[in-house]
């Protein structure tokens, strides 16, 4: 068992040092790209690993790069490679380009983006011994300000609904029944009240 868990800690040493050394081959200072990236799905799927990491700035640092640098602003899409790569005899035109500088929309893109905006608000904590269920550190702490409120989000262990208001945490699960911890964000201290209730 020591022999397993000392296995765990030196894969998780040499992930972290990979994903390390290539954000510091391409990203600047203040956390952007030196360069546009071509292939937007593998930075989105990096920037999950930062959250599961605790490294919520990297996390953050991704998204507001991409809300940034949409293929069509407003429209939250993405790109792949240079030039339309999927043709097909005209499919060009119907994505709406004349000449395209790229895959648009990209959907391997927009669901990265998606999933990973949905477990910043809840997810399931895989490693541990017993079910859990935990508010990711995507919640930010300027947030808590303001009451905020997460409504039918699925996740391993069921459909949660939580709740941020005058300085309590509820939460309501629909499904199986599991430990409930609040991410790093909210203090060791917060109320915290669970009500398990019956799938629709």
């Amino acid at each position: 068992m020591v022999a397993g868990f000392q296995g765990t800690r030196v894969r998780e040493r040499l992930f972290r040092s990979g994903l390390e050394a290539r954000w510091a081959r391409l990203r600047d200072p203040q956390g952007g790209f030196q360069e546009t990236p071509l292939w937007t799905y593998f930075d989105l799927a990096e920037a999950h690993q930062w959250l599961f990491l605790g490294q919520l700035e990297r996390t953050w640092s991704t998204l507001r790069w991409y809300w940034d640098h949409q293929a069509s602003p407003g429209l939250y899409t993405w790109w792949e490679g240079q030039g339309e790569e999927n043709a097909f005899g005209e499919w060009e035109h119907v994505r709406g380009w004349v000449n395209p500088p790229h895959v648009t929309p990209h959907y391997w893109t927009a669901a990265e983006m998606l999933l990973l905006q949905l477990d910043m608000l809840a997810d399931s904590d895989e490693p541990t011994s017993e079910p859990t269920l935990l508010t990711r550190a995507g919640v930010r702490a300027d947030w808590l300000d303001r009451p905020i409120g997460v409504r039918g989000l699925s996740t391993w262990l069921g459909q949660v609904d939580w709740t941020w208001k005058a300085g309590e945490v509820h939460v309501a699960i629909r499904g199986g029944r599991c430990q409930v911890r609040l991410g790093p964000t909210f203090k060791a201290c917060t109320p915290l009240s669970v009500r398990y209730l019956s799938p629709p």
